[in-house]
C-alpha cells in the first residue's frame, strides 16, 4: 500500500526555534562520528546535524546523535557489512548471499549517486552492532519546476530491540530530512496492517 505524507508544512516554526537556540540538549553527551572521513559514509554526517537539533526540540531524548544515552544514529558505513547490516535487513525482506565485495560494489555504486541515497544507522553503542536502518531515497523531477520527491524505504528494527519506539525515530528523522531537502511530496509502501502506524506520522493513503 502506498501513502504520502505533508509532514513538511510545519517546519517553519520547527526551524526558527532551533535557530533560536532550543536545541533540545537533555545533558546526555553525544558522539563522534568521523566527519572528516566523508569516503566512509553514503552521505556526509554534516547533513544530519540540522536534522537532529530539530528533532530534539520535541524529543528530549535525543542529545546530538545518541538516542536514550544507548544508541548511535548514523550515516551507513563501508565496512558495515561487518556490524550486522545486511542481518537485520534480513528481518525484513530476503536478501540472498551477499559477499563483502559485492555489498561494498553497492555501497560505491549508490554512494556516487550524490544527494540520492540516505541510509541512517542505529547503533547500539554497547555491542557496536547495528540495530536498526531505514532508507531516504530523494528522486529528481522534471515536474514541480524540478522538483523532489522523496521516499522511505527499508524501515526495520532488530527484533530484540523492538517496543521502545525506535522505528519511529528513524521515520520521524527521515521525514524531517525529506521536507528539508524540499521534497514536494514524500511516500512510503507498507502492509496494510501497518497504515495505521504510518499516519502518526501525518502519512495518508493513496490511491495508485
Amino acid at each position: 500500500m502506498n501513502i504520502t505524507s505533508a509532514y513538511f508544512i510545519n517546519m517553519t516554526d520547527q526551524l526558527n526555534n532551533v535557530y533560536n537556540g532550543h536545541n533540545g540538549q537533555n545533558g546526555h553527551s553525544s558522539k563522534d562520528v568521523d566527519v572528516d572521513n566523508d569516503e566512509k559514509y553514503i552521505f556526509a554526517p554534516e547533513i544530519l546535524k540540522t536534522v537532529f537539533k530539530l528533532f530534539s526540540t520535541k524529543d528530549s531524548k535525543l542529545n546530538g546523535n545518541v538516542y536514550d544515552s544507548k544508541y548511535l544514529l548514523r550515516p551507513l558505513s563501508y565496512d558495515d557489512y561487518d556490524h550486522n547490516y545486511i542481518e537485520v535487513l534480513r528481518q525484513l525482506t530476503e536478501c540472498g548471499v551477499i559477499t563483502r565485495e559485492q555489498f561494498v560494489k553497492r555501497f560505491n555504486e549508490m554512494k556516487q549517486c550524490p544527494d540520492t541515497y540516505y541510509v541512517l544507522i542505529l547503533e547500539d553503542l554497547h555491542t557496536n552492532l547495528i540495530i536498526g536502518t531505514a532508507t531516504f531515497v530523494c528522486e529528481r523531477k522534471f515536474i514541480r519546476q524540478l522538483g523532489l520527491r522523496g521516499r522511505i524505504e527499508d524501515v526495520v528494527i532488530d527484533n530484540t530491540y523492538r517496543g521502545q519506539n525506535l522505528g519511529k525515530l528513524l521515520i520521524e528523522i527521515l521525514t524531517t530530512l525529506s521536507s528539508l531537502r524540499g521534497c514536494y511530496k514524500i511516500s512510503l509502501e507498507c502492509k496494510d496492517h501497518l497504515v495505521k502506524f504510518y499516519q502518526q506520522f501525518g502519512y495518508n493513503h493513496e490511491d495508485k
